[in-house]
């Protein structure tokens, strides 16, 4: 009968995972706890060498070759060959002379723990897009605020609504101010994902240094200057909802590469970061560009142009839809009114004075101008004197054509200015306005340059 050793049962009776090697990795002692949490004897481990064991998969890293290194205490997440994550700890023990002879390392079964860790930060990920999700659609108006009483934006709505129900590319056209955000807004509110959310990005706003770590995200430490933590992209946030790209003419050629690939694949990394993410939207595009002529110019990429352009939907000004103007100044006097607590009325003949306006800037410049109107008057009828001179009708209302005021050349260059806006609006390049108007291409390049017509 072996002699009881109070130390040897003290050590294997604190049933916990303690293993002692010297300072060459052979194992000296064991704990029979070890052994239940590699799953093996503990017996068979002693005389082993702890590197031959790491080869042969049992556990990974070492606590040995580190305590050698620094001569000092160690902790660090070691890997079992059952995938268990054990917290390890790792001791030198010296003897008299100050020589390192022994390196003690004990463990805790941290599995658990680190998968609480991965669901919790799952979990403030999913509450970092819900927060931005909110961020981004607290000023969403009503899907159906769209004013659409003219034939030609009835039309734009009906084929909106029909491309809504399936996941195709479209790409909204017009010019600045005409409501293609709030187009893109319907299109996602008309189809099976608008429980997901709207994130729109504007292309021409975020300068191109930091178009990478907006649209894809960062992680902590990325680069300088960086939010501790990292943070969620705009492309991450719009999984399960629509991503829209505003004013997408505007990306430079190196970003149009990025945004075609996400486009592609839909996977991407943040800035700095190691692990693919997979975003699950839908793609809605806009600019007030002629990307046709940018392919040409070689300003646009014709495979990212390809990939944009399987729907385009052209919104009509505002000029060419007068039936629209009056219910969209009596929609905005009432928002306006509401949001200002202001109630606000307008008489005949301002309402005609504004039917009347050329609308350049559309129902931007419209909706701003009602805007105006409501926070800057101070009686409850908006009167003609309230208006801004440069939506006043001329006092002479004579024709421009019996006005001798200007030189022939001047009327001529007048009209002819006219008659190029006209086709620029109706035709989308320079090659169909050269057709419609009887003069070469490069004619027409050359006078909307003249006449610095975008």
């Amino acid at each position: 009968m072996a002699e009881w050793n109070e130390y040897e049962a003290i050590f294997h009776s604190l049933q916990e995972d303690i293993l002692v090697t010297d300072p060459n990795g052979i194992i000296v002692k064991v704990s029979e706890g070890t052994g239940m949490v590699y799953g093996v004897n503990a017996n068979d481990l002693m005389g082993k060498s702890v590197y031959e064991l790491e080869r042969e998969g049992l556990f990974t890293p070492l606590a040995t070759p580190l305590v050698v290194k620094d001569k000092k205490r160690v902790t660090f997440v070691q890997t079992g060959s059952d995938g268990k994550k054990l917290l390890v700890t790792g001791l030198p023990v010296f003897d008299d002379a100050k020589e390192l002879v022994r390196i003690v390392s004990y463990s805790h079964d941290i599995t658990e723990l680190m998968e609480i860790k991965a669901g919790m930060e799952e979990m403030s990920s999913e509450m970092e897009r819900v927060k931005n999700e909110l961020e981004q659609l607290k000023q969403r108006q009503d899907d159906e605020g769209l004013i659409a009483r003219s034939h030609e934006m009835r039309k734009v709505m009906a084929t909106g609504k029909q491309v809504a129900g399936v996941d195709v590319n479209v790409l909204l056209l017009g010019e600045s101010g005409v409501g293609k955000t709030e187009m893109g807004r319907y299109i996602h509110h008309k189809s099976n994902r608008r429980n997901g959310p709207f994130i729109e990005v504007n292309c021409g706003a975020i300068p191109e240094s930091l178009f990478e770590a907006e649209l894809f995200g960062y992680e902590d430490g990325a680069f300088t200057g960086a939010r501790k933590g990292g943070r969620m992209g705009l492309a991450e946030m719009a999984s399960t909802g629509t991503l829209f790209l505003d004013e997408v003419g505007e990306l430079s050629l190196q970003n149009q590469v990025k945004v075609l690939k996400l486009i592609q694949e839909k996977r991407f990394y943040r800035l700095g970061g190691t692990k693919e993410i997979h975003s699950d939207f839908r793609l809605i595009s806009a600019t007030n560009k002629d990307l046709e002529e940018a392919v040409q110019e070689k300003t646009f990429r014709e495979d990212l142009f390809f990939r944009l352009n399987v729907v385009p939907l052209m919104i009509p000004p505002l000029r060419d839809r007068k039936e629209d103007i009056l219910p969209l100044i009596q929609s905005f006097v009432d928002h306006f009114s509401r949001q200002y607590k202001r109630k606000r009325m307008l008489n005949k003949i301002v309402m005609h004075e504004l039917t009347q306006h050329v609308w350049r800037g559309n129902v931007r410049e419209l909706m701003n101008l009602i805007e105006r109107l409501i926070v800057t008057s101070d009686a409850f009828v908006i009167q003609e004197e309230d208006l801004p001179q440069t939506y006043k009708s001329s006092s002479e209302n004579y024709s421009e054509m019996n006005n001798f005021s200007e030189t022939l050349q001047e009327t001529v260059e007048r009209v002819e200015k006219e008659r190029l806006e006209q086709a620029r609006r109706q035709f989308r390049t320079t090659t169909r306005i050269a057709d419609a108007l009887g003069m070469s291409q490069p004619t027409v390049v050359r006078k909307l340059k003249k006449y610095r017509i975008q």
